[in-house]
C-alpha cells in the first residue's frame, strides 16, 4: 500500500489554516495527528476472491475504491484522495489544556490522547474523558492521535468522542468568517459526516464545570485490548443532589448506532430517583432499548444490546460511587 501524491502546507496561524482550506476547497484535508487520515489515504488491498465470490486467482489482489466497475469504496464517500494536506503541527495554541477560572475544562483540538491521560484534573473530575483516552488504540496511537481528530473523524465507536459528548462537550469552530460554538452531540450526522464547513477548523473542546458530587465512567468492550474498534462503548455521567437523588445524568453509547447515541430513555429513568440497584438496572434496560445495533464481524446486534445493558449498569454503579453515593 502506498500513499497518493500530495502537497503539505504548514500554516503559522489558525487564520492562515482556514484561508488555505477555503483556497483549496474539497482538494484539501486537515492533518492533525494523522493516525486515521494517513491510513485512509492508502488504497486498501484485499484478495480478489473476497470481492468476487468464487472467482479470480486466490493469489491475486485488487484495490478498493479505485473507481473500477464493481469496486468497493471503503469510505463510502466516492471522493478522490486530497491533493493538499494542511498540517496544524505549528499551531501551539491548539495543544493547550487548561481548567478555566469558571471551572470549565478547555482542551485544545491538537491535544493528544496521551496528554489528556496525564492531566490529574481530568482524571479526577472528568474521569470518563481520561478513560476514553486510555482506551484509544495503542501507546503509539495515543501519543499521536488528537481529540480534534477523534471527533472530526465522526466514527460511531470513537473512544474519546463518546465520553466527550456524554460530558457535555462544546466544540469551538473557526472559519474565515468568524467562530461559532455548538454542542458535541449536534456535530456528527452519520459515519464520517459532520456539520463542519469546508473552510472550518475545530480549535478546542470545552467541558462544563462540575459540582462536587459528580462522577463519570467509560467502558470499551473490544475483542482485544489494543488497536481494536469497540464492539460496544458506554460513557455515563451522574450528578447527585444533597439527598442522594440523581440531579442530572447522561448515558452515551458507542458502536450501536450510526453516530454516538445519547440514551435519553436511561437519563429519564434516572432523573430524580435514588440510585438504587433496581433503578440502575431499569436505566440499563432503557439504554439497551434505545440502542440500534447491527450485525457485523465484531458482534451480532443481539449480543451488542445485551452488552449495552450489562455495561451501562456497571458504569452507572461506578459513576455513582465516584459521585459519593451508593447504588
Amino acid at each position: 500500500m502506498t500513499l497518493p501524491r500530495f502537497d503539505v502546507l504548514v500554516p503559522e496561524t489558525v487564520e492562515q489554516a482556514c484561508s488555505l482550506l477555503a483556497e483549496h476547497g474539497g482538494g484539501a484535508r486537515v492533518l492533525a495527528g494523522g493516525t486515521d487520515l494517513l491510513v485512509d489515504l492508502k488504497r486498501p488491498i484485499v484478495q480478489e476472491r473476497l470481492i468476487e465470490a468464487g472467482g479470480g486467482d486466490p493469489g491475486r489482489f485488487t484495490t478498493l475504491g479505485d473507481g473500477e466497475p464493481g469496486a468497493i469504496d471503503p469510505w463510502g464517500s466516492g471522493d478522490p484522495p486530497p491533493d493538499v494536506l494542511i498540517s496544524l503541527h505549528k499551531l501551539a495554541g491548539l495543544k493547550r489544556i487548561e481548567v478555566l477560572d469558571d471551572g470549565r475544562l478547555r482542551v485544545g483540538a491538537l491535544a493528544t490522547a496521551r496528554e489528556i491521560q496525564r492531566v490529574p484534573e481530568i482524571r479526577d473530575r472528568w474521569t470518563a474523558l481520561a478513560e476514553g483516552a486510555d482506551s484509544l488504540g495503542s501507546p503509539l496511537v495515543r501519543a499521536r492521535g488528537t481529540i480534534g481528530g477523534n471527533i472530526c473523524n465522526a466514527r460511531p465507536a470513537a473512544d474519546i468522542t463518546v465520553p466527550a459528548i456524554c460530558l457535555g462537550a462544546q466544540l469551538e469552530l473557526q472559519s474565515p468568517d468568524g467562530s461559532r460554538t455548538l454542542p458535541g452531540e449536534q456535530f456528527i450526522l452519520a459515519p464520517g459526516v459532520t456539520v463542519i464547513e469546508p473552510a472550518e477548523i475545530l480549535t478546542a473542546v470545552t467541558f462544563p464545570a462540575l459540582s462536587a458530587r459528580t462522577g463519570s465512567a467509560y467502558y470499551k468492550l473490544g475483542q482485544r485490548k489494543a488497536l481494536e474498534i469497540s464492539v460496544v462503548g458506554v460513557a455515563v455521567y451522574v450528578e447527585l443532589a444533597g439527598d442522594d437523588t440523581v440531579q442530572a445524568a447522561c448515558v452515551t453509547l458507542g458502536a450501536v448506532g450510526p453516530t454516538p447515541l445519547a440514551a435519553r430513555s436511561a437519563a429519564e429513568v434516572l432523573a430524580g430517583g435514588k440510585p438504587t440497584g433496581e433503578l440502575l438496572a431499569r436505566a440499563a434496560r432503557a439504554a439497551a432499548a434505545d440502542a440500534t445495533p447491527i450485525d457485523d464481524h465484531r458482534g451480532t446486534a443481539e449480543y451488542r444490546r445485551l452488552m449495552v445493558e450489562m455495561l451501562t449498569r456497571r458504569t452507572l454503579e461506578l459513576a455513582v460511587e465516584r459521585a459519593g453515593g451508593r447504588s
